[in-house]
This record gives structure tokens, sequence and C-alpha cells, in this order.
């Protein structure tokens, strides 16, 4: 029992001694001149992974740890202020990009801490309920997805669709007849059917006809029987403007969250 003891105490001052020697003192002491380097040249987010690197390279040695847990705690603070005065900057200058933007779209605010949508003025059911047609759907956050709408005096079922212009084409996934995103109403012999293709379920066809907007773009309703139509410029146009559109807003909200974080980190120091 002495012998196990006494092992263990040499162990222990052998572990210390070695986690304590010259060199690693040393490289520990160029490590900190290198943080200061990143700090000078406002690399602030290199310089705190360089201070979490050397507490766990130097995780036995409790003064490099207390040292370079207590300088990135200092670099934290002018960190996220400094990320957050970014971002506000930056989302100003997406606001403009935003009022821009959604001139032609109507703002419809969210409800119970859902996201607000925004919908062209050209694609709203008054505007549009007697035709076929795609749309652009998007919400605030900057989500996008694309319907499709078709209305007849016949059932077509379409689950899918085929969009295409001379040389390209584009084939969207099958939403079934039944699913959640495909469906059917009816009334005194009218018939509309709506999909909405989430979930990148478009197979990139909005960003298809974003590219190809000022081309003539055909659309293909596939189903039990099938549905042609040669898509309106308007159509086009508000498919267009509204995937510039979420793009600018998915970006400002993405600086939001940021903001939030950065915000709660704050809040710990």
């Amino acid at each position: 029992m002495k012998t196990t003891g006494i092992s263990f105490v040499i162990i222990l001052i052998v572990s210390i001694m070695t986690s304590c020697t010259p060199a690693s003192e040393k490289k520990a002491e160029t490590d900190f001149l290198r943080v200061e380097s990143m700090v000078t040249s406002h690399e602030l987010s290199n310089a705190m992974q360089m201070l979490d690197s050397m507490m766990v390279w130097n995780k036995d040695n409790y003064g490099v740890v207390g040292k370079a847990l207590k300088r990135k705690n200092a670099i934290a603070l002018d960190y996220h202020k400094g990320v957050i005065q970014m971002s506000e900057e930056r989302i100003r200058a997406l606001d403009s990009q935003v009022e821009a933007l959604s001139k032609g779209f109507i703002f419809k605010p969210g409800q119970a801490g859902q996201p607000g949508s925004y919908e062209h003025k050209r694609q709203t059911v008054e505007s549009s309920w007697n035709r076929t047609f795609l749309k652009i759907v998007l919400n605030e956050k900057g989500d996008a997805w694309m319907l499709s709408h078709y209305y007849g005096k016949e059932w077509i079922d379409h689950t899918s669709l085929r969009i295409y212009d001379d040389k390209n084409y584009i084939l969207t996934d099958t939403i079934g007849l039944g699913h959640e995103w495909n469906r059917k109403v009816e009334d005194l012999g009218d018939r509309w059917e709506t999909i909405e293709f989430r979930d990148g379920s478009d197979a990139g066809a909005l960003a298809f006809i974003h590219d190809n907007y000022r081309k003539s773009i055909k659309v293909k309703f596939t189903g039990k029987t099938f549905q042609y139509i040669l898509m309106e410029n308007y159509d086009k146009e508000a498919i267009k403007n509204g995937w510039e559109l979420a793009q600018v807003l998915k970006e400002r909200f993405g600086l939001r969250e940021t903001i939030e974080l950065n915000q709660a980190e704050l809040r710990k120091l």
C-alpha cells in the first residue's frame, strides 16, 4: 500500500514537472505574442481560436490557462461588439435593397410568432383565381418555394411539372395526390389544383426561371392528363424579383440571428 502511494506521488510530481517545462513555457509565451499580433491586425476571431487551442495544449498549466482565459474574455468583448456593429451596418444596406425589390409585392405580417409573407400583386388570389400559372411564395426569413396553380373545368390531377425553353428543361419532384402540399378545390363546376413545391422539390425551377426569364418558357402540368401553358412575362418577372428578394431577406435574417447570438455572448462576459 505504501509503495503504491509513493508511486502515485512520484507520477504526479513528474506530470507537473513535464507540463511546466521551460520548452512548454517558452512556446506559450510565443503563442501569446502571436495572439497579440492577431489582435493588432484586428483578427479577433483567429485570436480567440488560438487562445482556445492554448487552453487545450496547456490544460495542466493553470497559469497559462488562466492567462489565456482572461485574455480571451477581454478580446471577446471587442469581438462581439464588432460583429454586432458590422451586422447592423450591413442590415441597413440590405433594408434599402428590400425596399426596392419589394415594390411589386404585398407584405402580410405573420401571426402567433410566424414570419410575415410577401405576395406579388399580379399573383394574388383576387387577380389570378381564374388562370393557370406558376407563382413564387416567400416569407420575411427568405424562405422561398414555387406554387403551381391550375384552373379549369376538368380535373387533370397534376403531380409534377416540366418547365422548359428551347434548349433546357427542369423536371420537378412528384408530389402525389393526397399529399398535404397537393390540394384540390371544386365550386360550381370550377376546379382548382395547387401544389406547393417546398424543401427543394421544385428541383431548381425557381432559379431556372430567374436565369431565363427573358426567354420563352413553357410549362407542362403532368398528371392523369396534361396541361400546357406559355408563361406570361409578368409571372416570369414576379418569380425573378421574388427570387432576388428572397436572397436579400435570407441574408438579413441571418444577420439578425448573428446579432442576437453575439448579444447573448456579451451578457455572459
